[in-house]
Parts: C-alpha cells; sequence; structure tokens
C-alpha cells in the first residue's frame, strides 16, 4: 500500500518502456485554462478569460476573419484611470459589446476569495498604445454579477447582479452618458440570460426557496418581471436561447443535474402561441442532449451531446423535425455557442488541447466541415487515446495516457472520478498531464455509474455506493495487475479524488494485493456521515443517489 519512498519514477518522460534510472519529473510549461467565454450579440467577438497559475489576462478574439484571430487585452490589470488599475482575476466576467469594446464585471473579493459584497464594471477597448479603460463604475451591493448587451443598436446594455440568496438586481448601464442606474430588485437569485427582442426584454432564469428553477421574462421599459415557464417546485426549468424572429424559445425542464444524467427534456414555445411542444428528436429515450443556439434564421439549433467520454454537435431542423450531425474530432465541445451565418463558434477541448475556442462552417452547398480550432500558442501536450476494456457486467471505456505501450509502462495510475454520478471527459487535464510527462500510465475508466453511457450504466450505483462500482474498479486492477506482475513491473497505483477518493480507499481495502500504493484526495469515508454533515446542495445530491430509507449500502472501510 505504499508508494515508492523516494518520490522519483523509473521511466523515460519520452516514452521509452521500462526505463532503469530514476527519471526526476520533467518541467512542464505552465498549466493554461480559459474559461467565461462570451459572445457579442452579433457574433462578431468572442471575449474570455485565460490563466496560467495564478496569472489572469483578458483575451478578445476577432471572429469576422477567414480565421479567428486572438489579441490579449489585460494582464492581470486594467488601467482605470490615472495611477489606478482594476484587477482581473478568476472571479471576473467579460462580454465584448458589438464594437469591439469589454465589459468586465468584478465581485470584490478579500485575499482568501470570499465575497467583499461589492463590485466593479469596466469598459476597456484596445488601441495602438495598449489597453484603455473608458469609464468604470462602482457597484455597492454585488456578490456575483455578469453584463448582458442586446442585439438591437443602439445597444442596451444591462448588469445583473445577485446581492444575496434572496435577492438579485438587473441595472441599466448608459455607455453614452456613463450612468448606472437600477431598475428592478428581483427575488431570489438570477443567472443566464436571453434577449426576446431588440432591447426591451430580457428572459432570465430565476431560483428562489420555492423554486429550484423557473424562467422568467424581464421589461426593462415597464420595470416589471413576470413568470413564463415553470414545471414544478422541484425541477430546474430554464430559458436557454430564444429565435427573435418568431420569438420561439428553447426551454429545458428535469430534476437538477439532468443535463449530466439524461433526464433534461427539451421544448420549444412561443409565447402566446400555447402549449410548449416537446419534438421527439430532441427527447430521444437515451437523452442526453442539451441546447446551445438558434442559427440567425431561427430554423436550426444547435445541440451538444455526451456519448461515453467524447462529446457530438447536431443540427436540429425544425421544419422535418430532423437531428443531422456535426463533424467533430475526439474531444469535449459545449457551451456557450454562436451561430452566424454559415459559423458556428464554442469552446473545445481535447487531452492534448487546453480548452479554446473553435469553429464549423458550411459553406454553401456542402454539409458541415469539420471543428477547427483557432489559432493559439501550441505546447507539446501529451495525446491519449480512448480504449474500451473488458469489465464484468460489459465493455468500460477509459481515457488511457501512455502510448500503444502504455501496459509495459513502468508506473501505472488507476484514476477514478468524483460523482458518483459523473464522468472523465476526453479533454484537457492538468493532472494527467503532469503523470504522463513523468513516464506514468494513466487508466481513468468511466465503471458504472458514469454518465454518458445510457440509463442502465447510470443508475447501477444509486442506491449501491460501492458496489457495481467497486466492482468493475476490481475486475480492471486484476487485469492490470496480474500481467504487470508476471512481468516483474509494480502493480497499479489507485488514485481519485472525492467519490473516487471513497472508491479508491475501498479498493484498496477490499484487495490490497492488486496495488502498489493509494492516493486518495478529499475522500469521504461514510456516505451516512457526508448526508449528515455536509452543506445542504451536498445533503440533496447524496439524498437523491440513496435509497429511501438512506442506505447506499457502503460505509465505507
Amino acid at each position: 500500500m505504499n508508494a515508492p519512498a523516494n518520490g522519483t519514477v523509473k521511466g523515460a518522460p519520452d516514452g521509452t518502456v521500462n526505463g532503469t534510472a530514476d527519471a526526476a519529473v520533467p518541467a512542464l510549461p505552465g498549466i493554461p485554462s480559459r474559461f467565461g467565454l462570451a459572445f457579442s450579440a452579433g457574433g462578431r467577438w468572442a471575449a474570455c478569460l485565460s490563466a496560467v497559475d495564478d496569472h489572469v489576462t483578458l483575451e478578445r478574439w476577432n471572429l469576422a476573419r477567414a480565421v479567428p484571430s486572438r489579441r490579449v487585452f489585460g494582464a492581470g490589470t486594467i488601467a482605470s484611470g490615472p495611477g489606478r488599475r482594476e484587477p482581473v482575476d478568476r472571479h471576473s466576467r467579460p462580454l465584448p459589446l458589438a464594437d469591439g469594446r469589454l465589459l468586465v464585471v468584478r465581485p470584490g473579493v478579500d485575499a482568501h476569495g470570499v465575497p467583499a459584497g461589492h463590485g466593479t464594471v469596466v469598459a476597456a477597448q484596445a488601441g495602438h498604445g495598449g489597453t484603455t479603460v473608458g469609464r468604470s463604475w462602482w457597484v455597492p451591493s454585488m456578490l456575483a454579477g455578469y453584463a448582458l448587451a442586446s442585439p438591437g443598436a443602439p445597444q442596451t446594455v444591462v448588469l445583473v447582479t445577485v446581492e444575496d440568496e434572496h435577492r438579485s438586481r438587473i441595472w441599466e448601464l448608459s455607455l453614452g452618458t456613463g450612468t448606472l442606474e437600477p431598475v428592478m430588485a428581483v427575488p431570489g437569485a438570477l443567472s443566464g440570460g436571453v434577449w426576446l427582442d431588440g432591447g426591451r426584454t430580457l428572459a432570465l432564469d430565476q431560483a428562489t426557496a420555492d423554486h429550484r428553477a423557473d424562467g422568467i421574462a424581464v421589461d426593462l421599459r415597464d420595470r416589471s418581471w413576470r413568470r413564463v415557464w415553470s414545471v414544478a417546485d422541484a425541477t430546474a426549468d430554464r430559458i436557454v436561447a430564444c429565435d427573435r424572429r418568431t420569438r420561439t424559445l428553447a426551454v429545458t425542464t428535469g430534476r437538477p443535474g439532468a443535463e449530466w444524467t439524461g433526464g433534461l427534456r427539451i421544448g420549444l414555445w412561443s409565447p402566446g402561441g400555447g402549449r410548449v411542444r416537446f419534438p421527439a428528436a430532441l427527447n430521444r429515450p437515451d437523452g442526453g442532449l442539451v441546447p446551445l443556439t438558434f442559427d440567425d434564421t431561427g430554423a436550426h439549433l444547435l445541440l451538444s451531446e455526451v456519448a461515453g467520454a467524447a462529446s457530438r454537435l447536431l443540427v436540429y431542423t425544425r421544419a422535418d423535425d430532423g437531428v443531422e450531425p456535426v463533424a467533430l474530432p475526439p474531444g469535449l465541445a459545449g457551451p456557450p455557442a454562436s451561430w452566424t451565418g454559415d459559423r458556428i463558434h464554442l469552446r473545445f477541448s481535447a487531452p492534448h488541447l487546453p480548452p479554446t475556442l473553435a469553429t464549423a462552417h458550411r459553406p454553401p452547398g456542402t454539409g458541415w466541415a469539420p471543428v477547427r480550432r483557432a489559432p493559439d500558442v501550441a505546447a507539446a501536450w501529451r495525446t491519449a487515446e480512448l480504449v474500451e476494456l473488458a469489465g464484468p457486467a460489459g465493455p468500460i471505456e477509459a481515457i488511457v495516457y501512455g502510448g500503444p505501450r502504455w501496459r509495459e509502462r513502468r508506473h501505472l495510475v488507476l484514476a477514478l472520478h468524483g460523482g458518483p454520478l459523473s464522468a472523465w471527459r476526453f479533454e484537457f487535464d492538468p493532472l494527467f498531464q503532469h503523470l504522463a510527462a513523468a513516464g506514468i500510465a494513466v487508466v481513468a475508466p468511466n465503471q458504472r455509474g458514469s454518465t454518458g453511457y445510457g440509463e442502465r450504466h447510470l443508475r447501477a450505483v444509486i442506491g449501491d455506493w460501492g458496489g457495481p462500482d467497486l466492482e468493475d474498479v476490481v475486475h480492471l486492477a486484476l487485469g492490470l495487475a496480474l500481467p504487470r506482475r508476471d512481468a516483474g513491473l509494480p502493480e497499479p497505483v489507485v488514485l481519485g479524488g472525492s467519490y473516487g477518493a471513497f472508491l479508491a480507499l475501498l479498493a484498496a481495502c477490499h484487495r490490497p494485493d492488486l496495488w502498489s500504493g493509494c492516493v486518495a484526495l478529499a475522500p469521504f469515508t461514510s456516505a451516512a456521515g457526508l448526508r449528515r454533515d455536509a452543506p445542504g446542495p451536498v445533503r440533496d445530491r447524496v439524498a437523491r443517489l440513496t435509497r429511501p430509507g438512506g442506505d447506499t449500502e457502503a460505509d465505507g472501510p
């Protein structure tokens, strides 16, 4: 059960097998992340935050060019006046405007990242001499916030702030006069945002103590709001996209987490046009579809779908209720998305590719061209492959680092994901990159209980934590450990975080002979104790995954 005492790894980082000298872990470039992606209303601009360690930069992408180009707006701070600079950090939310300017909303936080209860809004633009700030605004009460800009001209710009768990506020921001005016307070916490017209009416998601999420419509001129989409108190009911030509809304309903478990229902609804319609093509028995955006004609709806560890893109055509795939390389594509003309832009990542902007295009008279990623600073990140391994109840898909001879690597890690209703995805993973760079093979299986493989695979662990999933893990360990032992190689190390750590501890204690080490990151050791002591949202999740009596069968080692 003990890892090598010297902390080094035998084997060469370049992929050679069975190295005999201790190799120091090679230095990697800073691990990048890209987040907070947002698009301008017309689809010409995109903006996001990029971070390497604690260094955060603000990026803007020009999408009007044949190949999107990227420009860094600010590195850590943006000048907001003589001698003053506003920080740009992981809490900031950027929004590109139609003219290329950027709005950055930043809730204030203390030294420990705890919300300070106030915030700022900064309007920035790029000039020949660098980034300049036209104006900045102080927001006296804000735990979280973001900006939205309408598609009309001139643009209506609003700021949505969450003041506490019971109340949010909508502000109107005039870039011309420089005023930030409160429009109305709305009960609950607001999120999302879809414009229903050129700038007067806005759809938002509202979560209150009585409703997990409802769709509301806000009239900025009348300073009023009304609930327009609500199914039940226990469901999360959201407005996700709008075709403004016909005012048709794409809506979803399902229990919290349904977008991951395949229980999300997708409907189309025109206000004043009768009941919501749930097209069969959008609500297949296996579920898993997530609506992203309409095209600018309103005739097509873009969807993403998790299929195993990777994702797929699909286009739904309203006229014939048909679905057409969009060519996509193996990886993970997801929201947000923008569809203007013959181009779709969205976030994309793969094991060797940190999150970036990707583009799919459809030239006239042809099918969809494969998604291409935008030019970016590239590094020699390690690749991975999807491998199907034999399991006790059927095949188990796994993400594997280590090349074609990964089974012969001196050291091998079997990595278990958290959840339990979660999964490893075929995307960039910093931890796996570090392990692979050190010459360690990584096997990341999606055992029973993982999402993306259908209802039967998913529900196997509900009420039975440490049952079928532990059986799968032990079966995989047997298939890996015994041949390695015969070849004179160490048994695998089992590694997991959160629920994966719980499962790793169970596996290590159940069959200690199959492992050369166990790494449990932030584990819990009792499901009953977790339900008793955890915060409310975690307690609710545990309750949904246990039997009516609260039993999960596995109380931990």
